[in-house]
């Protein structure tokens, strides 16, 4: 039976937030979430998609290793009680985190669209449980014209809820659609507007306020109008373009008919991140232009045109990219709830979340 600190980084997030000012040690293993057979999570991953009106879709995902029998009854206890502040995977805990934020900022903001779930995946021969909370932080960053700040939404009056990441744990930012970073700290790399962060490491006050995104035109406000003269002259002439770029686009793809049925209902990026059953059948407008679409976005599209599903190794044919880069792509897009992975004999069947695998016949 192993005996381990589970979560810990929701554990210090509960500590922070409730805290005495200046508390910002790391909070002791606590006796809220012990089970009789508690599990060792393999990687906790938060990834914040970033919206163009400010609000931000949190994924806070756990993996856990089941090795055994003793592990699967411990991880189905663990999902049955997700949400239950008695184990500290509670949306109670970022609720705290942005009421002090808030205060800090000035920014009115709240935690909404509180969704939990849980599922297992089989990589590579080994089964992997996961646990993930799915909430809405509104005016998480802070609109300026055409760009979006963030960072001091992780601030408190006292310094920072958020000190630093433990080992096996990450925190992903990825920008709204048409985003692209104009400052970021520094000492952390940008891949197609994704800053990535893995622990352990420690985050100084105001380190995190060193991001800043900007689109293309300023965010719009739901009581603006469009133009009527908008879509004349150069504007229609782009629209044109983009138009057929995307017919030749799908005469070119991997199917007989180029369609796929699902071409113009991609996932948006503002939502992808927190995408439920309910939301990822709804039509979200994404971008036409293959040129336009992130590396995530692609990969989802190739999976539209194919029914939902390819093999590994085909979207490496497909995209050209390598083996290294699809796998982290997909590893990536499997913590934020994108793709769904499922090991059959020594292939990768990758999948959209919502497609049906049962029938295998034809893989």
């Amino acid at each position: 039976m192993r005996f381990l600190p589970g979560l810990a980084l929701l554990c210090l997030l509960c500590a922070l937030v409730v805290a005495p000012a200046g508390a910002l040690g790391t909070a002791a293993p606590g006796t809220a979430i012990q089970q009789e057979e508690p599990l060792a999570p393999a990687s906790t991953t938060l990834t914040l998609q970033l919206r163009a009106d400010g609000d931000a879709e949190w994924t806070v995902s756990t993996r856990f290793r089941l090795d055994d029998e003793n592990d699967a009854r411990a991880f189905e206890r663990l999902a049955a009680n997700s949400g239950d502040s008695n184990i500290a995977y509670d949306a109670e805990t970022f609720t705290r985190a942005a009421a002090a934020a808030s205060n800090a900022t000035g920014r009115n903001m709240s935690i909404t669209d509180v969704r939990y779930n849980a599922s297992r995946q089989t990589v590579d021969n080994v089964t992997y449980g996961r646990l993930a909370l799915q909430f809405r932080w509104t005016n998480f960053a802070e609109q300026a014209g055409t760009q979006l700040r963030i960072g001091d939404a992780f601030n408190t009056s006292d310094g920072t809820w958020l000190p630093g990441l433990a080992t096996g744990q990450t925190l992903v930012i990825r920008p709204p659609e048409g985003y692209a970073v104009l400052n970021s700290p520094p000492d952390i790399g940008v891949e197609n507007g994704v800053l990535r962060w893995e622990g352990p490491r420690s985050f100084e006050p105001r380190y995190l306020g060193q991001i800043t995104y900007t689109g293309n035109t300023p965010t719009a406000t739901p009581d603006q109008s469009i133009p009527p003269g908008l879509l004349s002259g150069g504007a229609a002439l782009v629209v044109a373009v983009v138009t057929a770029a995307v017919v030749l686009s799908r005469r070119r793809g991997p199917t007989e008919d180029g369609a796929g049925g699902a071409d113009d209902s991609g996932t948006g990026a503002g939502g992808a991140a927190a995408a439920t059953t309910d939301t990822d059948t709804q039509p979200v407008t994404g971008p036409s232009d293959p040129e336009l679409l992130s590396d995530e976005e692609r990969i989802e599209r190739l999976l539209e045109r194919n029914g939902g599903r390819m093999k590994q190794t085909n979207i490496v044919d497909e995209t050209g990219w390598s083996n290294a880069k699809v796998s982290q792509l997909l590893s990536d897009m499997a913590d934020a709830d994108r793709v769904d992975k499922l090991r059959i004999g020594r292939e990768n069947l990758i999948s959209l979340p919502d497609e049906d695998v049962a029938d295998l016949d034809d893989e």
